[in-house]
């Protein structure tokens, strides 16, 4: 079966400017979102460069050649650029360089008449430009864990079909006169083409879902004011952490903190200075918090801890966040807090039995004064069980 170019043609024409409607509409349902309005734009710098290389039929060449291929190489750069806005990254001045460099050397007659010197150009800034992507794309692997790799393989099979017509393509002028009439290797990039444009175009909404989804998941177990976990996050994790220690027969620390006369703070500094003093303490709280430990606020001035921690090192852990915290006064507020620690190893109790025995041990901890840290199995008949108290 013969492939007809003029009808690959006019297929990759139309299915460009249907994707482009149908960017327009999700950047705008995405609230005008960076990376699909980079795209959209890409898009339609694609179809604008096609249609100029319809007018070879007349004879042509500046436009399709100089114009057209420029805009389809700045169409590239945008395609770069849609990538970075994905990362969060800013724009830098790469995207121009195709465009730029394809100006360049159409002022040289040698290069602006050879068909074959300008296949081999405008497939190797193609393969630059792939590069370039795939090197975003890996930088934002982190933000996703399922399209990741559609997207790489997608590229990396744009990246082999620029080889393969480096090394295929000789740049034999086709017989067939007109639109797209370029070398015989034609049809082949067409289909590709239309392949790629479609691929791309679906996968970069696939992300784009994918990237909002951690995105809205991570808002809904962050507290809003400290930007520390919340509870809801806390008890998820805390499950993983007590598995795994008894998986690995480690101890597994509960700390539960609860800062001293808050109340006191906000009626007499205002809420504004107590959001600061909450803040101030999860800075604190966070810096000593070991590789394999999570801090949360549980709500109001109540917040919690989960580690992979011996009973002396959770307990040396507390003593250091109450000793900074003693001494922290952030805008000249002084503060302390009373800090409970429970913790088990290869016992049968659950995370809850041990958030109630460092909820006692917190009790025993305000009972005793505040600005104190109480091991939740010492006894009060074991002083050498419980960390020194410290006036306040």
């Amino acid at each position: 079966m013969t492939l007809d170019v003029y009808t690959l043609f006019v297929c990759e024409l139309y299915v460009t400017l249907f994707l482009v409607i149908i960017m327009f509409f999700a950047w705008r349902g995405a609230q005008y979102d960076r990376t699909l309005g980079y795209l959209c734009l890409a898009l339609c710098l694609t179809l604008s460069g096609l249609w100029l290389s319809s007018l070879r039929e007349n004879g042509a060449l500046f436009m399709p050649v100089v114009a057209g291929n420029m805009l389809i190489l700045m169409a590239y750069g945008i395609l770069l650029n849609a990538f970075r806005a994905f990362r969060g990254a800013r724009n830098n001045y790469l995207w121009l360089a195709g465009m730029l460099v394809w100006a360049l050397l159409c002022l040289f007659p040698p290069f602006y008449h050879s068909l074959p010197l300008r296949i081999l150009v405008s497939s190797s800034l193609c393969l630059f430009y792939s590069a370039a992507m795939i090197r975003e794309l890996y930088r934002a692997r982190a933000l996703l864990p399922v399209t990741w790799w559609p997207a790489q393989l997608l590229l990396w099979v744009h990246v082999v079909f620029n080889l393969i017509r480096i090394l295929l393509d000789t740049g034999v002028a086709s017989a067939q006169y007109g639109a797209i009439g370029g070398s015989t290797f034609s049809v082949w990039v067409i289909i590709e083409s239309i392949l790629l444009v479609i691929g791309l175009n679906f996968t970069f909404l696939a992300m784009v879902n994918e990237r909002n989804q951690l995105q809205y998941k991570r808002a809904s177990l962050l507290d809003p004011l400290t930007s520390v976990w919340n509870r809801r996050a806390l008890f998820q994790l805390a499950e993983k952490c007590r598995q795994h220690c008894l998986r690995n027969r480690q101890s597994f620390s509960v700390l539960l903190f609860d800062l001293d006369h808050f109340k006191a703070i906000n009626d007499r500094f205002g809420h504004t200075q107590g959001d600061k003093t909450l803040i101030n303490f999860c800075q604190i709280a966070q810096r000593h918090m070991p590789k394999e430990g999570w801090f949360a606020r549980l709500g109001g001035e109540e917040f919690a801890a989960v580690m992979v921690a011996e009973k002396a090192q959770a307990l040396a852990i507390a003593e250091h966040i109450r000793s900074e915290t003693a001494g922290a006064q952030p805008d000249g507020i002084n503060y302390t807090v009373s800090i409970g620690v429970a913790c088990d190893k290869g016992s049968t109790l659950s995370v809850g039995d041990l958030m109630t025995e460092a909820d006692d041990a917190l009790y025993r901890a305000k009972a005793r004064g505040r600005n104190c840290v109480v091991d939740a199995r010492a006894t009060d008949s074991n002083p050498a069980a419980l960390t020194a108290d410290a006036p306040g």
